[in-house]
């Protein structure tokens, strides 16, 4: 749960209406994986959960359930995306758009026949790389090697291989010669983890 600024729940929690307890939200995510993973969900990714494909094969899981979330796990391998709405952002073709949060604004340009963005940015290849290895991680499946690189032309092992190694020292992430991915504990640490590669 994220408190954001300028929310009643923000306002509720700093006038002490009820105070955060970690320990019990921590208990009520094992148990929701708990109970997930019983009727048949695999986690995916940290929040998420989808059932499989039925197979042929038993023995064979995929990282990612056939009935996964197709448009957020484009979010996370590094796809194209268009933002539509007030406040949306869309990267596309290594351009990232953020459309103006006012309504008003925001339907205002869209009445003159002119696209509704605030603003707009391009990253540099290696930024963007850190980015999407940054948001790819929250998936359990992590990055194979060989799909990072086909993705973005950088090879995860290189570029980040200091923040892996830290990663794998406090015990948030595992590694072998096909994948790194963050284990159990790690997910819970993902926001960490994912500042530490961002460039």
């Amino acid at each position: 749960m994220i408190y954001e600024d300028d929310t009643p729940l923000f306002e509720q929690l700093k006038a002490g209406e009820f105070s955060v307890d970690e320990n019990l939200a921590c208990e009520m995510y094992e148990e929701l994986i708990s109970r997930a993973t019983a009727a048949g969900f695999h986690q995916y990714e940290i929040a998420n959960f989808a059932r499989d494909a039925k197979s042929n094969n038993p023995t064979i899981q995929q990282s990612i359930p056939a009935f996964a979330c197709q448009h957020n796990v484009n979010y996370w391998r590094g796809g194209a995306f268009h933002g539509l709405g007030p406040s949306a952002t869309g990267y596309v073709r290594g351009v990232r758009t953020k459309n103006w949060s006012n309504t008003q604004l925001y339907c205002d340009q869209l009445e003159k026949g002119k696209r509704a963005i605030e603003s707009s940015e391009e990253l540099s290849p290696l930024r963007r790389a850190g980015e999407i290895a940054a948001f790819g991680l929250r998936m359990n499946a992590g990055w194979p090697f060989a799909d990072f690189q086909h993705v973005t032309g950088f090879d995860l092992r290189n570029e980040w291989s200091s923040e892996m190694q830290q990663m794998e020292e406090r015990g948030w992430a595992s590694r072998d010669q096909e994948k790194f991915h963050l284990t159990h504990q790690g997910l819970r640490f993902a926001d960490a983890a994912a500042e530490m590669f961002l460039r």
